[in-house]
């Protein structure tokens, strides 16, 4: 089950110590080869992002990847992370944003990060995400469990 926490103010190492005190889980974290952090065990799953004084942490039973982003526009990053038909879709720094989040939460699945490239990402293909709002920011969640949209 998604479980999506949003601190301020609070560094990723406290809020993911935090979440495991909650989830009752004391074990090793290990890394992939791209620094993506892991349970040994894999009892669950989590990814985490940080954006400004925001710290988000998502839990799941199955792979999982966040982001979080200020709702901005970017011209100049808008053509180095998006093919001519996303470039198509984006009216403005709202749909920007959602682009942009919903791209680095799938490679941050993928457990490559920006390693992969987010200019590879087809975000018209991707259907296993989630966008909320929080402020002036967008966050994405993408992974095995989240309902197709």
């Amino acid at each position: 089950m998604l479980k999506l926490y949003i601190e301020k103010d609070v560094s990723s190492k406290v809020l993911l110590k935090k979440v495991l005190k909650e989830n009752n889980i004391d074990e090793e974290i290990i890394y992939n080869d791209y620094g993506k952090p892991y349970l040994k065990s894999n009892e669950i799953y989590f990814n985490i992002s940080h954006k400004d004084n925001y710290t988000v942490l998502v839990t799941s039973k199955k792979e999982v990847g966040i982001d979080i982003e200020k709702i901005t526009y970017n011209e100049r990053i808008l053509n180095k992370i998006a093919n001519d038909e996303e470039k198509k879709l984006i009216k403005n720094a709202e749909d920007f944003t959602k682009l942009w989040v919903k791209k680095e939460s799938y490679v941050k699945y993928l457990g490559m990060g920006l390693s992969y490239g987010l200019k590879n990402v087809d975000t018209l293909k991707l259907k296993k995400y989630q966008i909320k709002k929080y402020q002036d920011y967008y966050i994405a969640i993408y992974g095995d469990e989240v309902k197709e949209v």
